[in-house]
């Protein structure tokens, strides 16, 4: 079994080098003084395709391999981890769009986000529960053709920049088994 670098993961590897090297390690210390989203920086790096890394290519995105991703994030995060974290950040949530989605919500979410127009973020987390999945208490109920949604979140993954979020909520509070009768619904902004 090889385990070395295919040629574009070390091309791959050295172009998201040089970026970090001559766009984020510049410019991070005043994004950390002045706490604010590096915007800019982001539009960058979803032009070469770094927003959108596993989103497939058939919705925009670069379609990444996880090795590929990790290589990434590795030379993102050795310039500064908070706009590192910040360009990764941006489509999170996506993956559960990716896996669970429907073809509508596939098109009219993955393409703007891989495309740096839109982030996504998630919100998870809740003020009695913290991140423990299992004890969540927000819950949505089927209205129609929508979802009402009543409870509380709390450190939402952007939070104050994202376009849309997927929502964790019980749907289904006599589904048997800690972990199930989840559904995580996708809010916009």
């Amino acid at each position: 079994m090889d385990f070395g670098l295919t040629d574009e993961q070390e091309q791959l590897q050295k172009e998201v080098k040089r970026f970090a090297d001559n766009e984020i390690r510049p410019n991070a210390v005043e994004y950390d003084v002045e706490e604010k989203f590096p915007h800019d920086i982001v539009d960058e790096a979803a032009e070469m395709g770094l927003v959108g890394m596993s989103i497939p290519i058939d919705y925009g995105g670069a379609g990444y391999d996880p090795i590929s991703n990790i290589l990434v994030g590795e030379e993102l995060f050795a310039a500064d981890p908070g706009i590192g974290l910040s360009i990764m950040a941006c489509s999170f949530g996506t993956e559960n769009i990716i896996e669970f989605g429907t073809e509508d919500q596939k098109e009219r979410f993955l393409p703007d986000v891989a495309s740096g127009d839109a982030i996504s973020g998630a919100a998870i987390s809740e003020p009695d529960t913290g991140s423990d999945v299992s004890s969540i208490s927000t819950r949505a109920e089927k209205d129609g053709d929508e979802y009402v949604i009543n409870g509380n979140k709390m450190w939402i993954t952007n939070g104050t920049v994202g376009d849309f979020f997927t929502v964790l909520c019980k749907t289904d509070p006599e589904a048997e088994g800690r972990y199930n009768g989840f559904s995580q619904i996708v809010v916009e902004a």
